[in-house]
């Protein structure tokens, strides 16, 4: 695997099932481990969630049949 990620969901009643808001790609380095390789991810996931959310409170935002519209 090259590629992995994160995304961020509008919470449900499932796990991982609601529309998604925003995901990034994160790139697999051949000298990762586990540990390497979740701190990029948490640090992608912290970028896009403060950046998303910021976006969110600013310009407003709705869900329509799973897809996320901001503004």
């Amino acid at each position: 695997m090259k590629v992995t990620g994160a995304t961020l969901f509008v919470v449900d009643e499932g796990v991982d099932t609601g529309a998604i808001i925003a995901q990034r790609a994160v790139e697999v380095l051949d000298d990762d481990d586990v540990a390497s390789l979740h701190e990029r991810i948490k640090v992608a996931e912290r970028s896009m969630l403060v950046e998303s959310v910021g976006r969110m409170v600013r310009s407003g935002w709705s869900v329509n049949a799973r897809r996320v519209t901001v503004g």
